[in-house]
């Protein structure tokens, strides 16, 4: 019933592009005063709907009770009154929808910011519904990401319900009904898509492409060129080489969790001084170190053994000179580990190399090498905490429209066929991590 009323009260609501009617609404006698009969009717359903949730009225108005106000820095949300100017803060608006789709997609759950994803959907809602000039503008949605949280969480909300219905048709056990606020928040989301694709309109529509624009001319691609991305020795986006950056400033200017498109864009921050995978050297001796492919696996407590083979000039040779000695690692898509980023290269902090070994293999006349490495204590964010944070939805986002344009770029140099062989290259490796991973994780739950 709740949810009709809340439907209903959706259509009801007054809209800014159609004219509303003032009648004056007849007065009926109730005790020592005069109210009207819709008045009544509303506080009535207020008074109903008040102990499920405190802050949805019958008449749309977004009153929070005195039990459940949220706390002042939960989300600087824009005051209500529609006399003052709005201003969002798009930092904490982009922080709360990384932290809302990212919990959908690993916990398939709203995440703890679950509260203040409804707080900002309902001052949202009503702001754009009643106020003459909406607060929110295309570039905050842009930048935060708010279409595709909206996309996402009405996707969660469609999966609920096909799985309620499915279990209802085998007449299996039904799952329960999604809470009240969450009902409310898809209409919301529902709501609020509505309006923004009829306020905007193509702008809308043509979000993504804006991002990937703005990729090239003041995000991550900023001073990009690209080349061939089938060319061998790495032909994709390039960019201007920075001077590596000291022991002492890189310990201070970059952080466990930084993470760039490719190690060409790690280059131009400094953190590296090479788009290959080999180690940087600095004034007082190597400083980071890409793992980029080979093969990884955990062997103790933030002790791990990574594995490479090649060529001679593939065994990091110069590493021999650093065993005891701390780097700063950085790990790419590619490498086989439970570990790896999902895509693009991450910085995971200060690591002590305790073992090099390097070997020929008479057979194949293959090298291999082994590192021993182990990760720094006391650094801030933990390892395991790296690999399920990071990359972040909205970093995901970058990353395929980053993708999107090595393929326009391989299409417009080599044609479909090329791009279609590129696009199965792609699949075929990803589908060969994933199955190492699954392997790997099958072995240790027997461990």
């Amino acid at each position: 019933m709740f949810e009709r009323i809340a439907r209903y009260n959706e259509g009801t609501r007054p809209r800014l592009d159609v004219p509303q009617l003032h009648v004056k609404s007849k007065r009926i006698s109730d005790g020592g005063g005069d109210r009207s009969l819709f008045s009544r009717q509303r506080e009535f359903m207020n008074q109903i709907l008040s102990p499920v949730v405190g802050h949805f009225g019958y008449d749309g108005t977004g009153s929070l009770s005195s039990s459940r106000s949220p706390s002042k820095d939960t989300l600087p949300v824009p005051p209500s009154s529609p006399d003052k100017q709005l201003d969002w803060d798009r930092e904490a608006l982009l922080e709360l929808s990384d932290s809302i789709r990212a919990s959908l997609r690993q916990d398939k759950t709203l995440g703890p910011d679950a509260q203040k994803l409804s707080e900002f959907l309902d001052a949202a809602w009503r702001h754009e519904d009643r106020r003459k000039r909406p607060a929110l503008d295309l570039a905050t949605i842009e930048y935060a990401r708010l279409d595709k949280l909206l996309a996402e969480v009405l996707e969660f909300a469609e999966a609920l319900k096909n799985c309620t219905d499915a279990g209802a048709s085998r007449g299996s056990a039904v799952l329960d009904a999604p809470p009240l606020r969450f009902r409310v928040d898809v209409l919301n989301c529902e709501s609020l898509g509505r309006i923004w694709r009829r306020r905007f309109r193509d702008r809308y529509f043509m979000i993504d492409q804006n991002r990937r624009e703005a990729l090239m001319t003041g995000g991550r691609l900023t001073e990009a060129s690209f080349g061939d991305p089938l060319a061998s020795g790495g032909g994709g986006a390039r960019t201007k080489a920075s001077d590596p950056i000291s022991e002492l400033e890189g310990n201070l200017q970059f952080e466990a969790g930084d993470w760039w498109l490719n190690i060409a864009c790690a280059r131009h921050d400094g953190i590296v001084n090479s788009s290959f995978e080999t180690p940087t050297k600095g004034r007082y001796g190597i400083t980071a170190l890409p793992l980029l492919t080979g093969q990884e696996d955990i062997v103790g407590s933030n002790t791990y053994r990574y594995i490479r083979e090649g060529k001679a000039t593939d065994m990091h040779i110069p590493l021999i000179s650093q065993v005891g000695r701390q780097i700063r690692v950085l790990r790419g898509y590619q490498l086989k580990s439970l570990l790896a980023p999902h895509a693009g290269v991450r910085y995971d902090g200060l690591f002590t190399i305790k073992q090099y070994g390097s070997k020929l293999d008479s057979r194949t006349g293959a090298y291999r090498l082994e590192l021993v490495l182990e990760r720094v204590a006391g650094q801030k964010r933990p390892l395991d905490e790296l690999a399920r944070q990071v990359p972040r939805p909205s970093q995901l986002d970058d990353w395929h429209a980053f993708t999107r344009l090595e393929g326009d770029r391989i299409k417009t140099l080599h044609g479909e066929a090329a791009y279609l062989w590129w696009v199965i290259r792609l699949h075929e490796d990803k589908a060969d991590r994933d199955e190492w991973k699954r392997a790997q994780l099958f072995r240790a739950s027997f461990s």
